[in-house]
């Protein structure tokens, strides 16, 4: 018998945001899932950035290749080859409830299901990203507008966004039981509940705990007597003369002048705020998950499924003086990632990996051969053999590589501005590029560069 796979996303949950893994945060459902998973401590986004990183996941490819290098790409088109794709013509009925984001947004996103259907989904409820519930029209777009509730979820989004601060914490206007990510789980128990007994790929992709920072007064609540841990502090630069790249436009201005005001008026307040709504939005998501796995375990479906756990990309929540995500901090570009299978018993792995091989994972779960791009399945880490030696994320027309715990961040000249060594510096509160003594390093790091455009045949 084939197994069912239930593939649960969300869109910027840190890598260290699961309480199992000491968090703040309350999250049982998902502590009890890690402690029978494959659970991958390393995982790397191909891209700290919805579109792209999403574009890589599904396809194998980096975003230069995919020319997605930020979320205002067009993102796939209808002749892209994905893994989803795969697991349909092996006779699975496939779905996807939720922030799908493979393409760029349009008015009304149900103007572009059949393209979606076309990356490998028979059935499709696609919602936007968070900030833009209000904006882009959807079967949830009209939920709200149904229930009287749409202008006034608008209002709150103009709020936050145009008035600002971008950081307002305050709770969404919003019942719980029609936010967002409630809504989401509903529309896939609706499914779950009736799904026959064929195989399945179920995925349900949530547009959480990405800001807006409005988590329901419910579950803020459960962390008011909460201290989150101090953020990290921007890393100190031995050279000051080193290079300059993205993550120094964003601090002075350059970038983003309205978002870097914002983040130079945060106050310690504003941050212990934030955190707590972000734990909370967490805790929500959590309990969405528990009722789905739920609905499997009562319908016995749940001995026969493959369960994941993963995320586009993470969340700042005030490190090295920033929020959002858009940066090559671990907080930002690295993502938690469990696998459950119920034949597999749980293990802790920490080698560095890269999220667009879950791909290929799951397909060679399930029996399929699913090297697709760049990708290929972590099932021989699995098994203990050695995995990967070189993580790369990109954004901006900037890359990341990791190899050999250092990380080496390139800006658009392909000059070395951001170097960690995270055996010895895993907080990255010392950067050492452009330094003497880092030299041999970064010559070794550029001769990765060089190695990987040559493998990728994106040329120098």
């Amino acid at each position: 018998m084939k197994k069912n796979i239930l593939f649960l996303m969300a869109d910027q949950f840190a890598y260290h945001a699961l309480g199992c893994l000491g968090s703040c945060a309350k999250t049982p459902v998902l502590d009890y899932l890690a402690k029978d998973a494959q659970q991958f401590t390393s995982c790397y986004t191909a891209c700290p950035l919805c579109l792209p990183a999403r574009g890589s996941l599904a396809t194998g490819l980096y975003p230069e290749e995919l020319n997605t290098m930020d979320n205002y790409s067009v993102g796939l088109t209808p002749e892209s080859v994905t893994w989803m794709q795969r697991i349909q013509e092996y006779g699975y009925q496939t779905s996807v409830f939720g922030k799908i984001h493979l393409h760029k947004f349009v008015d009304d996103l149900r103007d572009l299901e059949m393209q979606t259907k076309g990356y490998g989904y028979d059935i499709v409820n696609e919602l936007p990203g968070p900030r833009t519930y209000g904006m882009m029209r959807s079967d949830y777009y009209d939920y709200l507008s149904e229930k009287g509730l749409l202008e006034c979820y608008q209002e709150d989004m103009r709020r936050r966004y145009e008035t600002g601060p971008v950081y307002d914490s305050s709770p969404t206007p919003l019942p719980t039981k029609d936010y967002a990510d409630v809504y989401i789980a509903d529309r896939a128990l609706e499914y779950l509940e009736k799904v026959s007994e064929e195989p399945w790929f179920c995925t349900v992709s949530f547009g959480g705990p990405h800001d807006p920072w409005d988590t329901p007064e419910e579950y803020t609540r459960l962390y008011d007597n909460i201290i989150p841990p101090l953020p990290l502090l921007p890393p100190k630069s031995i050279n000051p003369n080193r290079p300059r790249g993205v993550y120094d436009e964003i601090l002075n201005g350059t970038y983003d002048p309205s978002l870097t005001e914002d983040i130079h008026n945060m106050t310690k307040e504003d941050v212990i705020a934030i955190r707590r709504s972000y734990y909370g939005h967490i805790t929500l998501i959590d309990e969405q998950i528990g009722r789905i796995l739920e609905c499997l375990r009562r319908r016995d479906m749940l001995k026969n499924t493959v369960v994941v756990f993963t995320a586009d990309h993470g969340e700042e929540n005030g490190d090295y003086g920033l929020i959002f995500k858009e940066t090559f901090f671990e907080t930002s570009v690295r993502v938690p990632m469990l696998i459950w299978d119920p034949e597999r018993q749980g293990k802790k792995i920490n080698t560095p990996i890269e999220l667009m091989d879950l791909g290929p994972t799951l397909c060679e779960l399930i029996g399929l051969d699913g090297e697709i791009g760049h990708a290929r399945s972590l099932v021989p880490l699995m098994q203990g053999n050695a995995g990967k030696k070189r993580v790369v994320s990109q954004i901006f027309g900037e890359t990341m590589i990791l190899e050999d715990s250092i990380k080496a961040v390139f800006n658009k000249e392909q000059q070395i501005y951001l170097l960690f060594d995270l055996e010895k510096d895993p907080e990255e509160s010392l950067n050492i590029a452009g330094t003497e003594e880092a030299a041999l390093l970064e010559k070794k790091m550029h001769q990765s560069l060089v190695s990987w455009r040559k493998e990728t045949n994106l040329g120098f």
